[in-house]
């Protein structure tokens, strides 16, 4: 029995759709973490492509024969999955950098872990918001809300269709909100160490005597773990609230880059 002849156009198809898979899957924070198995990542990618590509068959244009025109099309599969996988990876940046922020406060700036999801060392505070928001990620299950974005995305934006500069204005808007939402999460520590720093300055000032510099590092410590404490609450709601919005901001990303 003769097998079917494959088709190139089909096969360069297929290829472009496991491209955008498995861009978003390696850049997607948890499922593309360094310490996920590639053979773990390689699967899920070839299964998610398997699954997705009779659904997409129907919006993939036909693909140019020029090798170039191909090449420039999966640079562009490469940026959108890119693009898509910055809005988690925004999130995670604004608590680390939460995190970051109170070790240095609290002077913990020394007390540093290697990271390996940025291959850098980074404070013991920040790697705890790290893994917390890791935690909040997986119990929202914002991974749906990329599954469900990465369907919509190939007929919201089929392969090969130029990008709106309006997409990357949306992104420069979501980044700058990474930082209002990082100073957000660290703003009830940075109050109560700024008025601790306060008092401890006038206490030197009116006691010279006394060392506040021996006084000061303890006591910013201890506070700094309790007013922590106190915030968690607050700052897991804030974290979660961050996450269940991906789901209305993905499909505006979207619409944004098609230009619609």
């Amino acid at each position: 029995m003769e097998l079917p002849l494959l088709n190139i156009e089909e096969v360069v198809g297929a290829m472009l759709v496991l491209l955008r898979v498995s861009a978003l899957l390696i850049l997607l924070p948890v499922i593309g973490h360094r310490l996920v198995p590639s053979q773990v990542k390689i699967g899920l990618s070839a299964l998610l492509a398997i699954l997705l590509y009779p659904v997409v068959a129907t919006s993939l244009p036909q693909m140019p024969a020029s090798p170039v025109a191909l090449m420039l099309i999966a640079i562009q599969e490469i940026l959108i999955a890119a693009m898509l996988a910055m809005v988690a990876q925004l999130i995670f940046a604004a608590a680390q950098l939460a995190g970051q922020l109170m070790g240095y406060q609290m002077g913990l700036a020394i007390a540093n872990v290697f990271d390996p999801t940025t291959s850098s060392s980074i404070s013991v505070v920040g790697q705890f918001a790290s893994v917390l928001s890791m935690l909040v990620w997986v119990s929202v299950g914002a991974h749906n809300a990329f599954l469900f974005a990465l369907t919509d995305s190939f007929h919201v934006l089929p392969i090969g269709q130029p990008l709106d500069l309006s997409g990357f204005m949306a992104l420069n808007d979501m980044a700058s909100n990474m930082f209002a939402l990082g100073l957000r999460l660290v703003a009830p520590m940075l109050l109560l160490l700024f008025f601790l720093y306060v008092a401890l300055g006038l206490v030197a000032r009116a006691v010279p005597q006394i060392q506040v510099f021996f006084v000061s590092q303890p006591l910013g410590i201890g506070l700094g773990f309790l007013a922590f404490a106190l915030a968690l609450p607050g700052i897991v709601s804030l974290m979660y609230d961050s996450y269940s919005g991906i789901s209305k901001s993905l499909p505006s990303l979207l619409q944004s880059l098609a230009g619609v």
